[in-house]
């Protein structure tokens, strides 16, 4: 792990204990929000154990004797206060949750916080989570993304494939060894409930005695937020289009910087840590109090930074703090160049995408004061919107005044002679006079630690092409993969495989159509694959962050499209795959190199063979494509999907099933079917029914 001789992440959130504004999140481990029984989860302790309950709360209403709040200043008020002249004390509100302020929607709380509280565990350890589904209506499952579940395919969390959903006042049991060492997150796999947040840090620490000098860390967890639509509502506006009742209008997905698409996805507000403030106007906000982070001036701190979006990625950068040193990217270590004798991967910002973690550690060597830290959308707004999509914290220096409400951030300066660098863009520029250059994963990052041995995967015996897209658009043609809508079996395929085995043989399938069913490659056990991710043909324009359970792989080359240097707009597809297929543009349900001198993997131009990052998460760019080497010596059906769950519920998803002979026991687990008999009046006699019980 980076930085062991001077960091021991604590996860510490808030270091100002009384003027702290919410119980979402308090003053560091000892208090919370961190979740382990007593005698558990310690640098020695055998297991760490954890009980989650999840149940629905409402925002801006005070727990345990409810009264509405509203905010001003940054503080909060009584929904009787009418001019704002008591503020509420501490006491009052502890466990307010706020989001973004505005009204009293309903929300999913983990032990009754938004978002849930960190699992803070020692790597090697056995996890025990308990899982308390107190939700009246809604089914759930909870994934742990990152950890890689080696023998533990049964607790992946993913409904109808390694699970049955745990059923409203059901209980659940997840085991599993902490590891690998890194930033982490626990979120519902089920449909779009993260998007109400149903979400947590998961944090596993390296067991390390060299710890010399220690200093404190931050969690970031980064969520966009719709404070009028359930998820139900935001996929059926996805999918049919949104409209202003008031203008009479057809409101427009907003585009990237590059100008490719974004779904049909309304951004209010921004939250970190589950609050943040919902601007009016560009530069008005209605005042909600923010998550504050506070810094002893001359010493380092690490952020943890975790993308639980719904759909939007964001530029992160703090106020005023130009040098950003990354330091991690989904768990594993990463510096700039290997062959230099600097390797420090320092920044002005970087990108993150949902399911994304990016470390990185700045020194609080400013002026002493109040800074924000910005995670603003990659959104191009037109004007006219009159509005400011951002994410916002507050970064405060020890021993100086506080300011609860600060000013919209100012951006950080970039010149022609000093540009900033952006780190993770799934694009090549950034528009020309905004002195901005982009750096990507391909091109910059690499393998920090030497002991990963790359040799596995040097040679590999099979590749394989998946295109994520949206052939058509989202009303004729749903989001796919290889033209194959995903749809999840009736039970899971990690008990019932013999049921879903045919697969989408009698789909209909073809190159020209876009067909439904549960889309899987079986894999061999310990052979090593190279996967071509891409996003072109007709389905291409929607940059993709495709997450795959159950393993962390390499990622060895980025191919782009071609950009307009000067406006930074996306032009052409890339020109090394050859889509197979009739209609024109192609869907590109069958792919492959251009050139047969790239079926030999190892000479493909640009391929990186020496220390490349690791992942689990990657962001294939639109028109362009990702490629990706792993081992399959995990078994087990895997889930590979869109990280945007809206992406995933419309069909952009697929199993990766290792060894597929595998049998898996169901001592233990939930069931999602019952053996009911029944009298057969015509034949006379009893009979056995299969009624399912899932929600």
């Amino acid at each position: 792990m980076y930085c062991r001789k001077l960091i021991l992440v604590l996860c510490i959130v808030i270091l100002a204990p009384k003027h702290c504004l919410t119980g979402t999140w308090w003053d560091g481990q000892e208090e919370g929000p961190t979740c382990a029984v007593a005698g558990t989860c310690g640098e020695n302790d055998k297991t760490c154990v954890c009980n989650l309950t999840i149940e629905h709360r409402l925002t801006m209403m005070t727990s345990p004797n409810p009264v509405l709040v509203w905010p001003k200043g940054g503080k909060l008020y009584r929904f009787d206060d009418v001019d704002g002249s008591f503020p509420l004390p501490i006491d009052t509100i502890r466990n307010t949750i706020t989001a973004d302020g505005v009204g009293s929607r309903m929300v999913i709380t983990v032990n009754g916080l938004f978002p849930g509280p960190s699992i803070v565990a020692f790597e090697g350890q056995q996890m025990i989570i308990h899982v308390q589904n107190l939700m009246q209506t809604e089914s759930t499952a909870i994934h742990w993304h990152g950890i890689q579940q080696i023998n533990s395919v049964y607790s992946d969390g993913v409904p109808y494939i390694t699970q049955c959903p745990i059923l409203p006042g059901q209980n659940y049991t997840y085991r599993f060894e902490a590891k690998q060492h890194g930033t982490h997150f626990y979120h519902s796999q089920m449909k779009n409930q993260r998007s109400m947040g149903l979400y947590g840090a998961l944090i596993i620490n390296p067991k390390t005695t060299e710890v010399p000098e220690i200093h404190e860390g931050f969690t970031v967890l980064l969520q966009d937020w719709n404070h009028d639509d359930d998820p139900e509502t935001s996929y059926l506006r996805m999918i049919d289009g949104m409209y202003n009742i008031n203008t009479r209008k057809y409101e427009h997905p907003t585009h990237s910087v590059d100008g490719t698409n974004f779904s049909a996805f309304r951004f209010h507000s921004g939250l970190i840590n589950g609050m943040g403030r919902f601007y009016r106007t560009n530069s008005t906000s209605n005042e909600s109090p923010l998550q504050i982070f506070e810094v002893e001036e001359s010493k380092p701190y690490l952020f943890r930074v975790i993308s639980a979006a719904t759909l939007y990625p964001f530029r992160v950068y703090i106020e005023g703090h130009p040098t950003l040193t990354i330091e991690a990217s989904d768990g594993h270590d990463i510096v700039n160049n290997v062959h230099t004798a600097s390797t420090k991967l320092v920044v002005e910002s970087f990108i993150i995408y949902p399911g994304e973690r990016i470390d990185f550690t700045v020194h609080a060597v400013q002026e002493p004061g109040t800074y924000l830290l910005v995670a603003e959308t990659l959104e191009v707004l037109d004007p006219s919107m009159d509005e400011y999509h951002a994410a916002e914290a507050i970064l405060h220096y020890a021993k100086t005044p506080y300011i609860f409400n600060p000013p919209k951030a100012t951006s950080n300066t970039c010149t022609l002679t000093k540009p900033c660098i952006t780190f993770n863009c799934p694009f090549l520029y950034y528009p020309q006079g905004t002195h901005r250059i982009c750096w990507n994963l391909h091109t910059e990052a690499y393998c920090k630690n030497p002991k990963i041995d790359f040799q596995d995967v040097y040679t590999v015996s099979q590749t394989l092409f998946f295109n994520f897209g949206f052939n058509g658009d989202l009303v004729r043609n749903p989001g796919s993969v290889n033209g194959r809508q995903f749809v999840y079996p009736a039970e899971p395929i990690l008990y019932r495989h013999y049921n879903a085995i045919q697969g989408c043989k009698n789909a209909n399938c073809g190159q020209n159509n876009v067909c439904k069913c549960t889309f899987h490659e079986n894999l061999e056990k310990d052979v090593a694959y190279q996967l071509v991710l891409s996003n072109i043909g007709d389905g291409q324009g929607w940059s993709q962050p495709i997450h795959l359970h159950g393993n962390s792989f390499f990622v060895v080359k980025i191919g782009f499209g071609t950009y307009d240097n000067v406006s930074a707009k996306f032009l052409l597809e890339t020109s090394d795959i050859h889509c197979d297929g009739r209609v024109k543009p192609s869907m590109c349900n069958s792919e492959k190199w251009k050139l047969s001198s790239w079926d030999n993997p190892n000479h493909i131009p640009g391929i990186k063979l020496i220390n490349p990052p690791i992942k689990d998460t990657i962001v294939v760019p639109s028109g362009g494509y990702v490629i990706i080497r792993f081992k399959a010596s995990n078994k087990g059906p895997w889930f590979f999907h869109s990280q945007v769950d809206l992406h995933t519920t419309n069909g952009m998803a697929m199993i990766l099933h290792v060894d597929s002979s595998s049998k898996f026991s169901t001592k233990d687990q939930l069931t999602c079917w019952v053996q009911t008999p029944c009298y057969d009046s015509v034949k006379g006699k009893e009979i056995t029914v299969i009624k399912k019980i899932v929600k």
